[in-house]
């Protein structure tokens, strides 16, 4: 006869990253707050950017994206705040250990927390954008069309700016797992941080401060460059790296702490 060996027995259940994806969309999707968000994300970028086009009314290219670039600033926060949540809700509702203990290696729970997030800041900011257009085109009486590269790489460069504060929010909520920490650090490290380090009288501070998402996007705004700021290639590289940074950071510290 042969014994069973206990190593065999006692071997952790393996959980598919699919089917932990799947459990993170079920939790957003049964959240009413995600829907109220996105809905509010869409309608505010909407609106202010009819507010700004009414102010505005020269109907040029510049001008009709300026509109929509002052709307994205609303639709912005709320896209940061559903990032949040997607983090932090696990904690404040402390149902984290659960989830911690069906994927015990806390990875692939990160990167679908990351994944869901970027998908539905895509998601919210390309709907969001897609109205706040035309709106603008409308209200100005021409100005813009879809069909121009220049202007398709605005919009385009808005929606994954969209994507990259959601997935960063993630990030940060699973750090601090809680929600009004998390609106604050991202909201500092996207605008406060960089102004302060700008103040460091030295190059290579400045130089810093330029690679920082909140000022690695300005050029994503029009089609006019800012000379003092990171070009849009640039910009977007600058911006992807911190998301990533910020990725590989909230991994890492998970691991390390208990739930």
């Amino acid at each position: 006869m042969t014994a069973t060996s206990p190593a065999l027995s006692t071997q952790e259940p393996r959980v598919s990253f699919g089917g932990t994806f799947a459990s993170e969309w079920l939790k957003a999707r049964s959240l009413r707050s995600t829907w109220w968000l996105g809905a509010s994300a869409v309608i505010s970028m909407a609106l202010i950017t009819a507010f700004w086009t009414v102010a505005g009314p020269q109907p040029t290219e510049q001008n009709v994206l300026d509109a929509v670039a002052k709307g994205f600033g609303a639709c912005e926060i709320l896209i940061i705040l559903i990032g949040t949540l997607i983090a932090t809700a696990d904690y404040e509702n402390h149902a984290i250990t659960v989830f911690l203990a069906a994927v015990p290696r806390r990875t692939p729970l990160v990167l679908a927390k990351v994944l869901l997030s970027a998908i539905i800041g895509l998601a919210v900011a390309g709907l969001a954008t897609a109205l706040a257009f035309p709106i603008s085109v409308a209200l100005h009486g021409g100005g813009a069309s879809f069909t121009d590269p220049a202007v398709l790489r605005v919009l385009g460069e808005i929606i994954l700016f969209g994507a990259c504060v959601s997935v960063i929010a993630t990030s940060v909520g699973l750090v601090f797992r809680s929600t009004i920490a998390t609106i604050g650090v991202t909201l500092g490290f996207l605008y406060l941080v960089p102004i302060l380090i700008s103040f460091i009288p030295l190059d290579i501070f400045t130089l810093v401060s330029d690679t920082f998402p909140g000022n690695a996007a300005t050029n994503f705004f029009g089609t006019t460059a800012d000379p003092s700021r990171l070009d849009p290639i640039s910009g977007l590289i600058a911006t992807l790296a911190w998301t990533t940074a910020w990725v590989v950071f909230a991994a890492a510290w998970i691991k390390r702490r208990n739930a």
